[in-house]
C-alpha cells in the first residue's frame, strides 16, 4: 500500500473517469468517532455547473471517499459513485415510499 500525506493532496485536481474536471482538493472530511476519511472537499472548476452536486454551505462540493477510483497527478473520481443531487432526492424518494403505511 501506497501512504499519501494529506498536504500533499491540497489544490490536486479532481477528474471524473468521463473526463469532467470538477475542481481541486480544498480538505478533507473525517469522521470524528472512527477517524475515517469521509470525503474530499473541492473548490469547483470556474466552468463546473454545481447545481446538481452536493456541496456545503460555501459552495464546496463533497466528494464521497468511495467514489475516487484513483490517485496520483490528478485523483480520478468514478462518476457512477459521484453524490448528486438528482440521485439523492431519488433515494429519499423511495426511502419514503417504504416507510409510509
Amino acid at each position: 500500500m501506497v501512504k499519501i500525506k494529506a498536504s500533499k493532496l491540497r489544490d490536486v485536481e479532481l477528474i471524473t473517469d468521463t473526463g469532467i474536471r470538477l475542481g481541486w482538493v480544498y480538505d478533507l472530511s473525517f469522521d470524528e468517532e472512527t477517524g475515517d476519511l469521509l470525503v474530499i472537499v473541492a473548490e469547483p472548476d470556474e466552468d463546473l455547473d454545481t447545481s446538481e452536486f452536493v456541496t456545503d454551505h460555501e459552495g464546496l462540493l463533497l466528494i464521497p471517499i468511495s467514489a475516487v477510483k484513483s490517485i496520483g497527478e490528478v485523483i480520478i473520481i468514478d462518476s457512477s459513485k459521484l453524490a448528486v443531487k438528482s440521485k439523492l432526492r431519488r433515494l429519499r424518494t423511495v426511502k419514503e415510499r417504504v416507510q409510509s403505511p
